[in-house]
Formats: structure tokens, C-alpha cells, sequence
């Protein structure tokens, strides 16, 4: 007689189970449900034991009795209710191993049932898909692997110690920087938890995410540490790739230092490559079941793992565009996040609500450059740019227009203002440039006649000017420039570089209005830099540089002057040595003159005069033009040629932002 039929005949024999009391024990060791669900093995003794994957993973450890067989119609079971108490139904009704109301359900995802090839004990390579057979390679939601190496974490704290334990900062230093993190840097970037990253929390987890976040912020308030914290920061970043560590924390601090780095780090791109593989690794890419867990912390850490994984997407999709690279993540593993944000306010976390809008204006400035790079004249171009304006105008609706449905804090808005403000800009010069390349028939653009080149040109000058006053208004005057996102010095760049490459063009009015607004952000920005290092001085540098190229009689128009509109010798007629429109006038993208204008190796050497001869010599001679109003420009503002952008000093940190 089989064994399975002997152990039928021995249970229809036995007394009835214990199991079928209240609170005894189970007749059979079974699963929790937790691992019943992950098809994983339940490792304990009895069912009033937690099992050994719900400890390490903090879930919560329930048993329920199993019900084999088919279930009995509800008349049957009141008819008899005292017979189901005496014996155990799941034996005799039904001798499959699985239930039938298992095997009935079709399996998501599972092309093959394991019950058709249980019985013939056929195990399969982890790359076919059978259910039951658990491997590490094949993704499950419910499955967080381990970080990997962590016999080494003792060492990788023991052999560099942070910035406290170093002597450059003090414990007190250390709760001081953790609170303005929270306050100022992580509502910028939601990159932590601030009810589970303290600064305990950290220290006692990760010294590297410890002292990621001492190094971000020391950079703003502490500077005089800033260089020796980012050099612990850094070598536990080395530490962690050297001895293999694979954790949410370590890619947390590679994010938060590539967000608030130094301004002429180059390694960007490859270290957020590296952070995103480690997240693959660790399944954060994998959105956990809901609803989430009613323990707070729970569903705290389930969130902190998705919302790090958002951060990537943020990352990957800025750091493809700025550096002309290609994205690491692909289009299929970035959902919507609109819904994530709006699921848990009960958890709330100040800054990541800015995430959705980031994510889906990275979408559209890509859409941007795609389209720019198929460009042919075609007039599906400009069908292509009106769906992408009208995306633009939705996006613009949800985010801008209703921000206060999403709770956005005041710094979160000027950003969200900043990215659309850009990518408005970019559309009106994609239909500026289709407009000076197909629809012109090479006539010279007199912006005081209405034509659809003025108009484009004039739309463009409009939006480029308002980019520059959202950074005064929204920025400066809050004091957010010390740790504001990249995207806004990348917009004010481009802005103030097409404005000045383009101001000849430009009508009086218009001139004056480009000279002081690149006048007032210049001056912002140099009162705004902490180091002659950060972007702000960077930024400063970059504004001059632009000023002293342009004429001397735009770059000293006056407010009092600007205010006068046509009065005085300021706006009477058309001023010696201002250079007229030209007669052919074409258009680049503002990146493609960036890129044209990024390497000069001496801008002093064998460089031709901006003026003519006969300009100079009206400047020498002091011709009437060069009234008190407008005195003789110095001799190195007049050496700087007109297509000379970037001071040589600083080619560095633009090609970083606008590398070809």
C-alpha cells in the first residue's frame, strides 16, 4: 500500500485534532502567511513561534490552518455542523497537494503551473519561470535580498571614521547640520526620511549616509569643513564599491552627493550608473504590495525604498540631458508618480511631492531634444511642437497653476516656476529656429515690422527675460541659491548666453531690459556666493563675462535712463558704435552656442577688436557719443571679441554643464 494511503487510514483512525479548538496547537507545522505568499520555506517549530523571515524583515508573522479540498456548499456545512469539528475535511474530499481553488486561478506572470510537473519532481534553471521554484535572479515584490558584504560594514566604519569621530566636527556641530538638512537641503531633493534618518538613526546604520549628509551641508554653512568632510565622504564611497556593499543607504549618500557637489566634479554621471545598478540589485525599482503596512515604520521603510528609486529616475533623466549621455533606466521601469504621492499623506515626507512634476517635465524636455535633432522642414515639426506646447500648457495647469492642491512648500514652487519656465523658452526657440531656417526665405529680420520671425524672436527674448526674473523673485529674494537644484543654474546659462548672443537684434527697449536684468542677477549672484567655488560665483563670473563683451553703451544703461523710456541721449536715434542687426540673420540653439563658444584657451592673445577701426578711433577722440552718460569703454572690455562667452579661467565647469 502506498505511503500516502497509509497515512490516509492512520488520520481516519486518530482521535479528532486538537487543532480544531481554540488556541491549540496545529495538528501539522504549516506557513505563516507571509511566506505562504512569497513561496518561501517558514523556518520555525510551531505557529505560536515567529518565523525566522518575518524577524529579519520585520513583517508581521501570522498562521492561518490551511482548508484543503473542495468547499462545501454553505447548506451542507449548517446541516452538519458538528461532523466538521470531528474529522479534518482536507484529506478525504480531495487529494491534490494544492488547492483546487489554487490551481483554478490563473497565475499572473506564470506561463507554466508547477502542479503539472509536481508530481514528476522535474526542478527547472532559475530562468524559466515556474512557481515554487524560488531563485535570487527572478524579481518577486515580495523578496528584498540582503545587502551583500555586510561582514564588512563594521570595517568600512572602523577603517575611515566620519567627521565626528575625526575631530572636524563636533556631536553638537552634527544634530545642528541634520536639522538644516531636513529644513533647507531635503525639501529641495526629498532624498530621506527625516521620522527615520536622525542623525542616531544614520550614524548607527551607515557611516557613509552619516557623513553624506554632514558633507552636503557643511559645504553651505559649515565651509570651513567642507573640504575635509567631503574627503571622508568620498573615500567611504570607495570603500563601499572596494569591499562590494550593496545597501539603500549607500546609494541614498551617492545621490545626495551628486545633487549638492562641487561645482567642477566630473564623476556624476558614472556614480548615479553605479547607484542605480545597486538599487536594481536591491529590487527598489519593485513598487511593494498595498495597501501598505498599518505599522508606521513599516510603511515608512517601504516607502523610503520607492521613493529612492524616484530619485533615480530624477537623476538619471538630468544627468542624460546635461552631458548629451545615455539614460540607464529605461522607459518601462518609470511609472507615473503622481498616484505614489497623493496615496499616503498620513506619511508625509516635506519635499517629495516635488518628485512627480521633475519627472514628468524630464519626459518633455527629452521629448524637446529629440525633437530638435530630427528637425527637417517638415511641417510635422510643427505638429509635433504644438502637441509638445499643448503637454506644456497641461503640465504647467497641474503644477504651477494648482500647487496648492499638492501642498508644495515655497521653495518647491520657485523650482517647479524654473522648470517650466525653461522648457517654455525651448519651445519658443524651436519655433524660432524652424521659423530662421524654413519659413524667412533668407530676408533680414527688422523687428520693428511684424513678421512671424520678429514675432518668434521677440516671443523668445520675452520668455528668456522672464526665466531671469523667476530667479530673482523666486530664488534670490529667499535666499534658496546656496542649495537650489543644477536645472537652475543650467536655465539662467543658457538664457543669459542667448540674450547677449542675440541682444544686436534686439530693439532699444528691449536692449536696456537684457543689460540691467543680466546686471541685477550678476550682482545677486556674487552677494549670494559663499566660496569663490559654488555655482553662484561661478554664475557671477559667467554674467560679467557677458556684460563686458556687449557694447559699452548697453552694458551702462542706467535704471534712471530705463525708467525715462525715451528721454535724453540715451534712446535718441541709433547710437555710434552699437552694432546694427545684421543683414543675414540666423539662429542656433541656445545649446549648440553654448557648446560652440565652451573652449578658449587665451582670450587675450592675437584677439581681433570688437569695434571697427573707425569705432575705436571715435573712442580715443572722445566723439560726442561718449557723453557723462557714456564714458570711453576700458581697454579689456574692449578686447573681448562678441563670441568669446566664457571667461577661460571657468571653461571647466561649463563643459560639465554643456559638454558636446
Amino acid at each position: 500500500m502506498p505511503i500516502s494511503a497509509l497515512a490516509d487510514v492512520d488520520e481516519a483512525t486518530s482521535p479528532p485534532a486538537p487543532s480544531s479548538a481554540p488556541g491549540s496547537k496545529p495538528a501539522a507545522k504549516i506557513s505563516c502567511l507571509a511566506c505562504r505568499a512569497a513561496k518561501r520555506k517558514c523556518l520555525t517549530p510551531d505557529a505560536f513561534t515567529v518565523c525566522k523571515r518575518c524577524t529579519d524583515q520585520g513583517l508581521e508573522c501570522e498562521y492561518q490552518k490551511h482548508r484543503r479540498g473542495r468547499r462545501k456548499k454553505n447548506a451542507d456545512e449548517a446541516r452538519a455542523p458538528s461532523r466538521s469539528h470531528s474529522r479534518s475535511p482536507s484529506r478525504h474530499e480531495s487529494p491534490p497537494s494544492r488547492p483546487l481553488a489554487d490551481r483554478e486561478r490563473p497565475d499572473k506572470g506564470r506561463s507554466i503551473p508547477s502542479s503539472a510537473i509536481s508530481r514528476h519532481s522535474i526542478r527547472f534553471s532559475h530562468v524559466v519561470p515556474i512557481e515554487g521554484d524560488s531563485s535570487p535572479y527572478i524579481p518577486r515584490p515580495s523578496s528584498q535580498p540582503p545587502a551583500t558584504g555586510g561582514a564588512n560594514l563594521a570595517l568600512l566604519g572602523s577603517d575611515c571614521p566620519d567627521p565626528v569621530m575625526s575631530g572636524f566636527l563636533s556631536e553638537a556641530d552634527a544634530y545642528e547640520l541634520f536639522e538644516f538638512y531636513f529644513h533647507h537641503l531635503n525639501v529641495a531633493v526629498a532624498i530621506l526620511d527625516p521620522v527615520l534618518h536622525t542623525a542616531t538613526y544614520c550614524r548607527d546604520k551607515s557611516s557613509l549616509l552619516f557623513s553624506a549628509v554632514l558633507t552636503v551641508t557643511a559645504k553651505i554653512i559649515r565651509p570651513e569643513a567642507y573640504p575635509s568632510c567631503l574627503l571622508i565622504a568620498n573615500k567611504l564611497v570607495g570603500q563601499a564599491v572596494e569591499y562590494g556593499l550593496c545597501s539603500i543607504e549607500v546609494v541614498q549618500a551617492i545621490i545626495m552627493l551628486t545633487h549638492w557637489k562641487k561645482a567642477d566634479d566630473s564623476s556624476s554621471w558614472r556614480k548615479v550608473g553605479y547607484a542605480i545598478r545597486m538599487a536594481q540589485e536591491l529590487r527598489l525599482n519593485q513598487r511593494a504590495p498595498r495597501p501598505l503596512p498599518r505599522n508606521e515604520r513599516q510603511a515608512r521603510e517601504i516607502l523610503n525604498r520607492e521613493r529612492c528609486w524616484l530619485n533615480l529616475i530624477v537623476a538619471d533623466y538630468h544627468l542624460a540631458m546635461h552631458h548629451s549621455l545615455p539614460r540607464m533606466i529605461a522607459q518601462d521601469d518609470v511609472d507615473d508618480p503622481a498616484e505614489w504621492i497623493t496615496e499616503h499623506p498620513h506619511l508625509p515626507c516635506p519635499g517629495e511631492a516635488v518628485i512627480a512634476p521633475w519627472i514628468s517635465f524630464s519626459r518633455l524636455t527629452r521629448l524637446f531634444a529629440d525633437m530638435l535633432a530630427s528637425m527637417n522642414g517638415s511641417p510635422s515639426n510643427l505638429r509635433s511642437l504644438h502637441w509638445l506646447e499643448m503637454e506644456y500648457k497641461r503640465w504647467h495647469r497641474r503644477w504651477i497653476e494648482k500647487n496648492s492642491e499638492y501642498g508644495f512648500l515655497q521653495q518647491q514652487v520657485a523650482m517647479i516656476k524654473m522648470c517650466g519656465s525653461l522648457l517654455h523658452f525651448h519651445i519658443c526657440e524651436y519655433h524660432l529656429l524652424f521659423t530662421a531656417r524654413y519659413r524667412s526665405n533668407g530676408t533680414t529680420m527688422d523687428t520693428s515690422e511684424p513678421s512671424q520671425l520678429s514675432y518668434a524672436f521677440a516671443e523668445c527674448t520675452d520668455v528668456a527675460l522672464g526665466l531671469l526674473d523667476i530667479f530673482q523673485t523666486d530664488f534670490v529674494a529667499h535666499g534658496y541659491l546656496p542649495f537650489c537644484f543644477n536645472m537652475t543654474w543650467v536655465g539662467v546659462a543658457i538664457t543669459s548666453v542667448w540674450l547677449i548672443k542675440n541682444i544686436g537684434a534686439m530693439d532699444k527697449r528691449d536692449r536696456k531690459a537684457v543689460i540691467l536684468k543680466l546686471t541685477e542677477v550678476a550682482d545677486s549672484t556674487a552677494a549670494a556666493s559663499r566660496s569663490s567655488e559654488d555655482m553662484s560665483a561661478y554664475t557671477h563670473r559667467l554674467l560679467k563675462h557677458l556684460l563686458d563683451s556687449a557694447s559699452p553703451n548697453w552694458q551702462r544703461a542706467k535704471p534712471s535712463a530705463a525708467r525715462d523710456g525715451d528721454a535724453g541721449s540715451a534712446s535718441s536715434g541709433p547710437t555710434p558704435g552699437v552694432i546694427a542687426p545684421p543683414h543675414t540673420w540666423t539662429v542656433s540653439s541656445a545649446q549648440q552656442m553654448i557648446q560652440d563658444n565652451l573652449w578658449n584657451p587665451s582670450i587675450f592673445q592675437d584677439i581681433p577688436a570688437l569695434r571697427t577701426d573707425a569705432q575705436h578711433q571715435q573712442c580715443v577722440t572722445g566723439n560726442s557719443a561718449y557723453n557723462d552718460n557714456h564714458p570711453p569703454p576700458d581697454p579689456v572690455a574692449q578686447q573681448i571679441p562678441g563670441d568669446v562667452l566664457f571667461p577661460a579661467a571657468d571653461d571647466d565647469i561649463w563643459k560639465l554643464l554643456f559638454p558636446l
